[in-house]
């Protein structure tokens, strides 16, 4: 599975493949999980939100 990150206009998308599987507002910090199939407990990579490299 590859995950790839986006942050646009103080948000950041996170996709799983080319489909969008999570979108946090980070001004708000409020997050939504669109597919928990794909995002759960027991994935194996971790998605961080890295400041310093910006994306």
């Amino acid at each position: 599975m590859v995950f790839t990150k986006e942050i646009k206009d103080g948000e950041l998308y996170v996709y799983a493949n080319g489909k969008l599987i999570y979108k946090r507002w980070l001004h708000t910090g409020q997050s939504f999980v669109f597919d928990k199939l794909a995002y759960d407990k027991y994935t194996l990579v971790s998605i961080k939100e890295n400041n310093k490299q910006g994306s």
